[in-house]
């Protein structure tokens, strides 16, 4: 009896994947455990396992086949010989596309895989006949608008069908900027919708706020000279936010369709940026852990991001993030809330500017941070006792490294 390999759900909130390449081929013999394929989920690319042994009878989808849905059959052991002619074709698929609104812009392409248990029929909507061409409805738009020739273009697309990044050429939406057109990660493409639903749903409002951190700097100069684990200053930022968020209960909430979550632990999210985007690893429990513990595992967590390995557990959550564009030179910015979380600290440089203290001017250390807070669920006031608290603690930071469960005396 065949059993079927189905594309797994590898987050909560997972309803598709691509399929980046296959560790298997047709014919080989694989074991309960043995990984069989990558798959490039919204915010990293995992590897799945099979759950039972067999003999790969067909790859039912091919390597870089974008947006398989959940629960969908993507491989094929033990299948007999009648089974395979019926999934012979199972690599076909059907593909749809909005329609186009008169000289509105067309939305982008949307790919639905269908399959069956039993015969899969083989959709023919795109095959050539005559003057046909099989191309995607936007690629043919074009051509007849830019008076291009289809003829001798191959198709990269399902069954050799022509779309847009086949046509490489200057088409009338570039051909001023002769730009190029590519396709987005995954993860630009969840940015890009997150971002975009969280600002014209969710009620931003900032406080911003300048910190002395002359304190700071010493402290972790005279930490870093007695450990082996040298700690950065936005090491330092996140335990001093986490221990902010603890002092502030009331901000340690999020809304949720109509209602508001009071969370009990305290987990900070640190944006980590990627060549393909944004990504957010959690350190969870930060107000309870200490400054070495958690330069550790950011460490251990932003290697991973970069290699794409996070777990979804390590990225799915967090009840408050922060955001350090500081080593780009950047001085201040506002962020956008990271959903369903109900603020975000944005954190610039630290600056070296002149300060009046004791009717004298003399050199200060400052940093600006900027708190973009969601006014469903906080008022100004209790944003600005967050922000104020994050403050007094960076300007008088040994208490932070007091509390610390891995302080050493300095």
């Amino acid at each position: 009896m065949s059993i079927k390999i189905l594309m797994p759900a590898l987050s909560p909130t997972m309803t598709e994947g691509n399929l980046s390449k296959w560790l298997v081929k047709e014919g080989d013999k694989v074991s309960s455990g043995d990984v069989i394929a990558e798959i490039e989920t919204d915010k990293a690319t995992m590897e799945i396992e099979s759950a039972d042994e067999g003999t790969v009878t067909k790859l039912l989808i091919k390597e870089g086949t974008e947006s398989v849905p959940v629960n969908s059959p993507i491989a094929v052991l033990d299948g007999e010989d009648k089974e395979k002619d019926d999934i012979k074709n199972t690599d076909d698929f059907i593909k749809t596309e909005e329609k186009i609104n008169n000289n509105e812009e067309i939305s982008k392409e949307k790919i639905l895989y269908q399959t069956s248990n039993k015969n899969i029929k083989t959709v023919n909507e795109d095959k050539l006949s005559n003057n046909q061409i099989k191309a995607s409805p936007i690629v043919k738009k074009i051509a007849k608008e830019d008076g291009i020739n289809l003829d001798n273009i191959k198709g990269s697309g399902p069954n050799g069908r022509i779309i847009m990044k086949d046509l490489n050429i200057t088409n009338k939406f570039n051909q001023k900027t002769n730009d190029n057109y590519y396709s987005p990660s995954s993860i630009r493409k969840v940015i890009a919708k997150r971002t975009t639903e969280t600002k014209q749903n969710v009620p931003h409002f900032y406080l911003s706020i300048e910190s002395n951190t002359d304190k700071l700097i010493e402290m972790r100069k005279k930490i870093n000279e007695n450990l082996n684990e040298k700690i950065s200053i936005n090491d330092i930022l996140v335990k001093a936010l986490a221990q902010a968020q603890s002092l502030n209960p009331a901000t340690n909430v999020s809304w949720s369709n109509g209602r508001i979550i009071q969370y009990e632990s305290i987990d900070v999210s640190i944006a980590v940026a990627l060549k393909e985007g944004l990504i957010t690893p959690i350190i969870k429990n930060a107000d309870q852990k200490g400054l070495v513990e958690i330069s550790i595992e950011i460490k251990q967590l932003v290697k991973k991001a970069n290699k794409g390995s996070l777990l979804p557990e390590e990225y799915n959550g967090g009840t408050i993030s922060i955001s350090n564009l500081g080593m780009f030179g950047i001085t201040e910015f506002s962020a956008i809330i990271n959903p369903p979380q109900s603020s975000i600290l944005a954190v610039g440089a630290i600056r070296k500017v002149p300060s009046v203290e004791n009717e004298a001017v003399v050199i200060t250390n400052k940093l600006k941070s900027t708190l973009s807070a969601d006014h469903r669920v906080l008022d100004g006031a209790v944003a600005a006792k967050l922000l104020k608290d994050f403050n007094d603690i960076i300007e008088d930071p040994f208490d932070l490294w007091l509390m610390s469960n891995d302080m050493k005396i300095i």
